[in-house]
């Protein structure tokens, strides 16, 4: 058995890409966890912002929002898999799952998927073609000793460069993060050569940009009711039912 990924982007009648289509430049990041969607646009101008609360208030079902340390704009919305004809709705469908987030940009819908079926993806990008437009960027198959590492490690690190994750994995390393904390930065960037300035900044980003990658993620659970027996088979089935 083989774990095959699909890198596509999509263009079609759904809400969030047409709301991508009339704020062009501005990504719009989208994660699809069961009952809940969470929605991350950057905070710019505060005339944009306000534009796009209106339309996202219009297209979906807010729970709740709020702005992050880092000046982004997060909605919580219920599913809206029972309203629209959603991305997680086709591949659903044909068997394949997301690597979140999905980025809404420039009317299109960009993601990747991944499926145990070979035929799976390839059926689902037929099918978005059906939809609309679609353009197959990528296809290839990921071997089963590096799932599901590969999975979120992309998902929560894919963003670091190369000297971000090194400064973040020496830190770890020579104690930076125990409690009583046992080493400086001064003390780390001294054993590596670096000045203290330069060690420091690759480290605050690399943080900066762990945290914002996790926080999705924290957001939703949070506000989830994570009794096992609550957890449902289908997004759509769970839309169906008006639980919150």
């Amino acid at each position: 058995m083989g774990l095959w990924e699909l890198e596509l982007r999509a263009s079609y009648d759904y809400p969030f890409i047409e709301l991508s289509r009339t704020f062009p430049d501005t990504p719009i990041s989208m994660w699809c966890m069961w009952d809940r969607e969470l929605l991350q646009i950057p905070d710019q101008d505060p005339e944009l912002v306000s534009h796009l609360e209106r339309a996202i208030r219009k297209a979906g079902r807010v729970v709740d929002h709020w702005v992050d340390a880092h000046s982004a704009r997060l909605f919580l919305l219920k599913c809206t898999c029972d309203r629209y004809n959603s991305p997680w709705d086709l591949m659903d469908a044909h068997r394949c799952w997301d690597e979140p987030p999905l980025v809404y940009q420039d009317g299109w819908a960009n993601f990747r998927v991944l499926s145990f079926e070979a035929d799976g993806p390839i059926a689902l990008y037929q099918d978005l073609l059906r939809q609309g437009k679609a353009e197959l960027l990528r296809k290839r198959e990921i071997p089963l000793d590096e799932f599901p590492t590969y999975v979120w490690t992309h998902a929560l690190f894919g963003e670091l460069t190369g000297k971000q994750s090194q400064a973040l994995l020496t830190a770890n390393r020579f104690g930076y993060y125990s409690s009583p904390r046992s080493v400086t930065a001064d003390h780390i960037a001294t054993s590596l050569g670096l000045g203290r300035t330069t060690y420091e900044e690759h480290l605050r980003k690399a943080e900066n940009r762990v945290i914002s990658a996790l926080m999705p993620y924290l957001e939703i659970y949070s506000k989830a009711d994570h009794s096992p027996e609550r957890v449902p088979f289908s997004r759509t089935r769970l839309a169906h039912s008006g639980k919150d």
